[in-house]
């Protein structure tokens, strides 16, 4: 086998390897605050800035599934059983739901993109961080804003189904609801909850974020917005990757 074969059936191999796990290895070398020379930061400091690009990539993510607004998704995704929905409808339903979320994640999606960012360069010890971060963007735009919890959860709830892996589904919406009443506060429970469900609650804080930037009310205008979380993480991942 050729040297160019090899080089394409090793990236193949380890995208498999990416794609069978959900957070990324931990390092396998202590971080150490010594820069490494030649202009590159220690481990320490990229890990650091680390948390912020990565949690600005999985919101980008995010505010692009918003936009593309879950096309061939049922429109009432995610939404809690209705008055006078059996339980096997409602069981139904969300089998259904679930389903086709699973199609809407093929390659290229925003929700592959988030899974990528995740499995290939958070490990769960970095996931607080990383959720800290989220929070962080979303309490940016809630000094003069106090958004209905119940609403926001309502808001949040179908961009979770659209981004979020049907296996977590029931722990995100736990978090979510949580997120929500906290205001994006990570309370001791909230915390706990993170431990035993690190990529749900991730998902849960990018979906209360991102419906703050549907909210002209809250984010003025969204696509600046958007353009300016973009320049940060390409400015700051220089320093990361």
């Amino acid at each position: 086998m050729g040297k160019g074969k090899r080089l394409r059936a090793q990236r193949a191999k380890d995208q498999a390897a990416r794609r069978a796990r959900e957070l990324a290895p931990e390092p396998t070398r202590p971080v150490s605050t010594d820069d490494m020379g030649g202009g590159r930061l220690s481990s320490y400091t990229r890990r650091e800035i680390g948390k912020q690009v990565y949690a600005w990539m999985i919101l980008l993510s995010y505010l692009e599934g918003a936009l593309d607004g879950g096309d061939g998704l049922p429109k009432d995704l995610f939404a809690p059983q209705k008055p006078g929905e059996s339980d096997e409808d409602y069981a139904a339903r969300i089998e259904a739901d679930r389903l086709v979320a699973e199609t809407q994640a093929m390659a290229g999606s925003p929700a592959e993109q988030v899974a990528e960012v995740l499995s290939s360069w958070v490990p769960r010890s970095l996931v607080p961080g990383v959720v800290e971060q989220l929070s962080a963007e979303g309490l940016r735009h809630l000094d003069t804003a106090t958004p209905d919890p119940g609403q926001w959860q309502s808001g949040a709830r179908p961009l979770l189904g659209i981004l979020c892996p049907p296996a977590h589904w029931e722990a995100a919406l736990d978090q979510l609801e949580a997120l929500a009443a906290s205001r994006l506060k990570v309370t001791g429970t909230i915390a706990e909850h993170l431990d035993d469900h690190p990529v749900a609650t991730v998902h849960a804080a990018a979906a209360l974020v991102t419906w703050l930037y549907g909210r002209p009310d809250i984010v003025a205008d969204p696509a600046a917005a958007r353009l300016e979380l973009a320049e940060r993480a390409g400015k700051f991942g220089e320093f990361v990757f």
